[in-house]
């Protein structure tokens, strides 16, 4: 492993142990998210149920609640969405880093950046170009954390364990979007981006 990944690892190691660690009996609980309830239709893009996840892949993700749709738009490209709550992050039970999730299940990250949802708009994505094979997909995914849209892990850890003593809370989720690319990277990257930018404050308005 090289230096500056082991050094990535550790300092997510002790933010995740800090996390877990924190005082985070709540004042009050948070009122817990109905992701079912997002629309299925959300601007131009028109969503289906993706089958659902088999029980070891459940029984690992150990999420409280989530969704796992397909949407497609005018030209029918399917753009996947998978939204993970989790109420409570504790050692053994916390959101999975798509970074480290996708090498486990035959993707190769390419290309690693970070995009603003918009210029207008507070809230930075992850943007990662994956290759299984001969397929390419173009990944985008950010931390919904109490009102924010956090792309980096380690931030995503250290807000979180500030919000656990300012707020004693520590409820979560991961939002995550594929897009195959087809044609061009550039096309998958608009559709991408468009997507976003229409389904972001639907999934803020469930997880406040």
């Amino acid at each position: 492993m090289s230096r500056p990944r082991l050094l990535f690892v550790l300092a997510l190691l002790v933010a995740t142990a800090a996390v877990g660690h924190a005082a985070v009996t709540p004042r009050s609980a948070p009122v817990p998210p109905n992701l079912a309830a997002l629309p299925y239709v959300v601007g131009g893009w028109a969503g289906a149920d993706a089958p659902p996840l088999d029980a070891e892949t459940t029984r690992i993700l150990a999420a409280d609640d989530l969704v796992n749709r397909t949407y497609r738009g005018a030209d029918g490209t399917p753009i996947g969405l998978y939204v993970a709550y989790y109420a409570a992050q504790r050692p053994g039970v916390s959101i999975h880093s798509p970074l480290h999730c996708l090498p486990g299940t035959g993707w190769e990250a390419l290309d690693v950046s970070e995009r603003p949802l918009a210029n207008d708009r507070p809230g930075t994505m992850r943007r990662v170009i994956v290759r299984k094979g001969q397929q390419l997909a173009l990944v985008f995914y950010w931390y919904a954390l109490h009102g924010r849209m956090i792309s980096g892990e380690i931030m995503s850890k250290l807000t979180l364990l500030a919000d656990g003593v300012r707020l004693h809370r520590n409820d979560a989720a991961l939002v995550r979007i594929v897009v195959p690319i087809g044609a061009s990277v550039s096309i998958a990257d608009r559709q991408g981006l468009a997507f976003a930018r229409d389904v972001a404050p639907e999934i803020a308005y469930s997880l406040k």
